[in-house]
C-alpha cells in the first residue's frame, strides 16, 4: 500500500517545486475526492468503495424528525434497519435520497407525524423520519464512509484499492497543482498538467473497471406502497 511519504516523494520529484508545501492537503483533498465520487468523462460518478463501507447508529429524537447521520457519512445510505432488525423502505419509486418522494409517502407533510417510524430518507447529512417515536430508537444504517485522513508519513491510503493508489493520487495532485501553475500564468506547465489529469481519468476508468458499478437492491412497489426485495443482490 501506498503511504503519505512514498506518495510525496513521487509528487514531489515530479513537481520539482519547493514552494508547494501543502502536499499532504492536496494528497488527502484527492483520496476524498476519489472516495466520494469523481464525474468522469462519459458523466457517470464513480462508484462507493467497497473498502469504506460502513454502519452506524442513529438515535431518534421524540420531539423531531431529523437526526443527523453519523460524522463517518460520506455517501449512499442504502440500507436502514430499526432496532427490531426490520428494514425501513425508501419512498416508492426512488431512493433513500428521494426527499420530494419521501414528503408524498408521508401524512403530515410539516413532519408533525408521531408513532412508529414506517419512512425515512436522507437529505444533506441528516436522517429524517416519519413518525416521530415516543421514545428514542436507534437505527442503524449502512453507508460508505469518509477515509481516514493521513497524516504521519507512515499512514497508509483508506479505501483505494492497492493497486491504483499511487496512480491516481499521483497523477490528480501533479495535475492538480500545474494547472494552478497555469492560472498563475506559467503556460509551460500546460502540457503537464493535461498529461496528469489524461493519467488520472485512465485511472479512474480502471478503478470502476475493477470494483464495478455499485448495484443496491431493487425494491418493487406493490399492493399498499408495501416493498419486495427484488432479491437482484442476492
Amino acid at each position: 500500500m501506498a503511504t503519505l511519504a512514498s506518495l510525496t516523494t513521487k509528487i514531489q520529484s515530479i513537481i520539482q517545486d519547493s514552494s508547494i508545501t501543502d502536499i499532504t492537503d492536496r494528497i488527502n483533498e484527492a483520496v476524498s475526492m476519489i472516495a466520494g465520487g469523481v464525474r468522469l468523462q462519459n458523466g457517470q460518478i464513480s462508484p462507493p468503495l467497497p473498502g469504506l463501507y460502513s454502519t452506524g447508529t442513529v438515535a431518534t429524537s421524540t420531539s423531531a424528525a431529523l437526526k443527523a447521520l453519523p460524522t463517518t457519512y460520506q455517501r449512499n445510505v442504502f440500507l436502514v434497519v430499526d432496532d427490531s432488525g426490520d428494514t425501513i423502505q425508501p419512498p416508492s419509486g426512488g431512493d433513500y435520497y428521494s426527499f420530494a418522494l419521501f414528503l408524498k409517502a408521508i401524512q403530515e407533510k410539516d413532519l408533525s407525524e408521531s408513532g412508529s417510524i414506517y419512512r425515512v430518507c436522507v437529505k444533506g447529512s441528516n436522517l429524517y423520519y416519519q413518525g416521530i417515536p415516543t421514545a428514542s430508537e436507534n437505527l442503524t444504517v449502512h453507508f460508505y464512509r469518509k477515509p481516514v485522513e493521513l497524516a504521519d508519513n507512515t499512514d497508509e491510503v483508506d479505501g483505494i484499492p492497492d493497486h491504483l493508489q499511487i496512480r491516481l493520487i499521483k497523477h490528480y495532485v501533479c495535475g492538480d497543482i500545474l494547472g494552478e501553475m497555469i492560472e498563475a500564468g506559467e503556460d509551460s506547465r500546460n502540457m503537464g498538467h493535461d498529461y496528469h489529469m489524461g493519467k488520472f481519468y485512465t485511472a479512474m476508468i480502471d478503478l470502476v473497471d475493477f470494483i464495478g458499478i455499485d448495484a443496491e437492491p431493487i425494491y418493487m412497489a406493490g399492493g399498499n406502497d408495501s416493498f419486495t426485495d427484488g432479491a437482484i443482490c442476492d
